[in-house]
C-alpha cells in the first residue's frame, strides 16, 4: 500500500512538473537573474507546508476555525461561500509572497518593479506545483483516471495561471510599495493629492513615504485577494467560461504591467555609486515642477525631451528617470514618436 502511494504520489508529481516547464519559459523569456528565480522557486514549494499546518491544526481543533464560525452565523449560502474563499485567499497569498519578502529584505532581491513581480510569478509558480500534486493524486484516488485528465487540464492551464496573475498583481504593488519614496517624490511633483496615506501617516504618526509604502502593499494584497476569491467563486458555481474569461482578462492586464517601461527602471542603487548633479538644486526643482505640470497635461513628447536633458546633468536622479518611462508608457502607441523617442534616448 506504502509503495502504491509512493508511485502515484510521483506520478502526481511528474504530471504537475510539465506545466511548470511551459510557464517557466514564458517567464524565463526576457530576465537575466535565472539563478535567482530558480531558487525561489525550490524554496515557494514548501510555502504550501504552512496551510497543511494551519488546516491540521483546524482539524485538531475546530473551535479555532473562525472561517467555519462566521459561515455558521450566515444563512445565506452564497455569502459563506464567499467568508470562505476569503479566508483562503488571505492564506495563500500571503504565504505565496512570503519567502520572496523575506529573501529581498534580507538580501535586497528586487531592484525594480518588473523583478517584483515576476519574483512573485515563480513565488505562486512553486506553491501552485506543489498544491497541484496533491490536487492530483486525491483525484486519482476518489474519482478514477477518467476524471483526472479533464481536471488536470483545466488545473494545468487556467488555475496555475491564476495563481501566477493573483501573485503578478501583488508583487506590482509590491514593488510599488518597495519604491515609494521615489515614487511619492514623483507624485508629490505631479501635484497627486493622497489623502488616504496622508490620513495614515498622520493617525499612524509614520513619514508619508513609509505609509504610502504600507498602503500600497495592503492594497496589492487586497486586489489578489479579491480576484483569488472571484476565482474560486466562479468555479464553485461551476461557471468555467467566466473563470476562463477572468483569467485572461487578468494575463493581459498583467502583460501590460510588464511591458511599462517604468517597472524596469532600476530603483535600488547603491549611494556611494550614485553621480552628482551638475545643476543646482533650486534650479533643477523647477525644472521637474514644470515636467510634472507637462506630463499631467498629457505633453509626454516635451516631458521625454526636457528629461533627457536633465538626465545629462543629473544621470542618477530617480524621479525625472520615472518622469521619462511614465511619459513614454502613457503616450498614444500610434504616435510616431512613441516608437522614435524610446530609441533615440535609450540609455545604457
Amino acid at each position: 500500500m506504502l509503495d502504491e502511494n509512493f508511485t502515484l504520489y510521483a506520478i502526481s508529481a511528474v504530471l504537475a512538473f510539465l506545466p511548470v516547464l511551459v510557464w517557466f519559459s514564458v517567464i524565463f523569456k526576457r530576465t537575466k537573474r535565472k539563478a535567482l528565480q530558480f531558487l525561489i522557486f525550490f524554496g515557494s514549494i514548501f510555502s504550501v507546508v504552512p496551510v497543511f499546518i494551519i488546516q491540521y491544526f483546524i482539524h485538531l481543533f475546530p473551535g479555532f476555525d473562525i472561517v467555519t464560525f462566521l459561515q455558521g452565523q450566515i444563512h445565506n449560502q452564497n455569502l459563506g461561500l464567499v467568508i470562505l474563499f476569503i479566508g483562503v485567499g488571505i492564506t495563500e497569498e500571503i504565504v505565496k509572497q512570503g519567502l520572496v519578502r523575506m529573501v529581498d529584505r534580507r538580501y535586497l532581491l528586487i531592484q525594480t518593479i518588473s523583478e517584483s513581480i515576476q519574483f512573485s510569478l515563480v513565488a505562486a509558480l512553486g506553491f501552485s506545483f506543489a498544491e497541484n500534486i496533491f490536487y492530483i493524486y486525491n483525484i486519482w484516488q476518489s474519482l478514477g483516471i477518467q476524471q483526472l485528465f479533464i481536471a488536470y487540464f483545466f488545473r494545468s492551464i487556467f488555475t496555475t495561471c491564476a495563481h501566477l496573475i493573483f501573485s503578478g498583481f501583488f508583487g506590482y504593488y509590491y514593488g510599488l510599495a518597495k519604491f515609494s519614496l521615489n515614487i511619492r517624490e514623483e507624485s508629490r511633483w505631479v501635484g497627486k493629492k493622497m489623502y488616504f496615506t496622508n490620513a495614515i501617516a498622520r493617525i499612524l504618526n509614520m513619514p508619508k513615504s513609509q505609509a504610502l509604502k504600507e498602503v500600497m502593499i495592503l492594497k496589492g494584497l487586497c486586489i489578489a485577494i479579491l480576484m483569488h476569491m472571484s476565482f474560486d467563486f466562479l468555479l464553485e458555481l461551476n461557471q468555467i467560461i467566466p473563470s476562463v474569461l477572468f483569467v485572461a482578462v487578468g494575463y493581459y492586464f498583467l502583460r501590460r504591467l510588464l511591458k511599462q517601461k517604468a517597472g524596469r527602471l532600476i530603483l535600488v542603487t547603491d549611494i556611494e555609486n550614485e553621480r552628482s548633479s551638475t545643476m543646482a538644486k533650486s534650479d533643477e526643482d523647477v525644472v521637474i515642477e514644470l515636467t510634472g505640470m507637462w506630463l499631467k497635461e498629457k505633453r509626454y513628447v516635451d516631458v521625454i525631451h526636457i528629461c533627457e536633458r536633465l538626465l545629462r546633468r543629473d544621470p542618477d536622479n530617480k524621479v525625472v528617470q520615472l518622469f521619462k518611462a511614465r511619459a513614454i508608457d502613457q503616450m498614444d502607441q500610434k504616435n510616431i514618436y512613441s516608437k522614435i523617442l524610446p530609441k533615440l534616448f535609450t540609455r545604457k
